[in-house]
């Protein structure tokens, strides 16, 4: 075992907490056609909302760090009466779906697996965490029209700095890098927009807030300086999760979907 303080760091950062549903969320999954996906041993828990001959397209949805698929309660109506299929599906260790553990790398093969068992996509909205790991689905084979990216951060070093910075005393902070890139399996770089820039050859829409207090508002500015078919606009006042709740940020994402 290493430091006390690394472990603890270590463990909050790959243990997320799980968010009970809401009598809404609830009715709004009730609402799906639930499915199960068979991915590294266990079950990603998923759903699907309208019909597969949807005219306007099929969507899939990824959601964030200590979030799951029934947040996305905004977003899902205003999708399906817009014309589009949407599928949604709770990540590793979030939700109903398997696990304890997580992390961006697994939220990204589970991104994989979701959009397998979907099948054809027009188009995937992820937010926050959910945000890289679609930059990691499109660098591993998942081709998409257009993609939307919500309040995302684009470089992994680059949060794992924030969070060491934030965290620990300086003597501490790469012993938690060495720990979290031995469980990983790979350095952190894997999870940058260097590493994963050759999927991104679709237009995109890039939304964040200007102050968002988690995620950097420079993350979405690095992104779309590595991507040149990619659009960033700004918002105010939603910070990082409010955003998926604002019907201005919704109907935006609608139009470009459409465009």
């Amino acid at each position: 075992m290493g430091h006390p303080q690394v472990e603890a760091l270590f463990h909050g950062f790959t243990h997320p907490k799980q968010k009970a549903l809401s009598d809404a969320e609830q009715q709004l999954l009730d609402q799906g056609q639930r499915s199960s996906i068979a991915h590294e041993g266990g079950h990603l828990f998923a759903w699907k909302w309208g019909d597969d001959q949807s005219a306007a397209g099929r969507v899939l949805l990824a959601h964030g760090w200590e979030s799951r698929a029934s947040h996305w309660g905004a977003f899902i109506p205003a999708l399906l009466a817009a014309g589009f299929q949407v599928c949604a599906f709770d990540m590793p260790a979030h939700g109903e779906s398997f696990g304890k553990q997580a992390d961006v790398v697994s939220f990204g093969r589970a991104t994989v697996s979701a959009a397998a068992h979907f099948g054809p996509l027009l188009a995937t909205i992820g937010h926050s965490a959910g945000s890289p790991a679609t930059l990691y689905a499109f660098a591993h084979g998942v081709q998409v029209d257009r993609s939307v990216h919500i309040s995302g951060p684009s470089s992994l070093v680059r949060m794992l700095g924030m969070l060491e910075n934030g965290m620990l005393p300086a003597e501490l902070r790469q012993e938690f890098r060495d720990r979290f890139e031995t469980y990983l399996g790979q350095p952190a770089t894997a999870m940058d927009t260097s590493s994963l820039q050759h999927g991104l050859r679709h237009p995109a829409l890039l939304l964040h807030d200007s102050e968002d207090a988690e995620v950097p508002y420079a993350e979405a500015v690095a992104l779309q300086q590595a991507w040149p078919q990619a659009t960033l606009e700004a918002v105010q006042g939603l910070g990082h999760r409010r955003i998926l709740k604002d019907q201005a940020v919704i109907e935006r994402v609608i139009s470009f979907l459409k465009a």
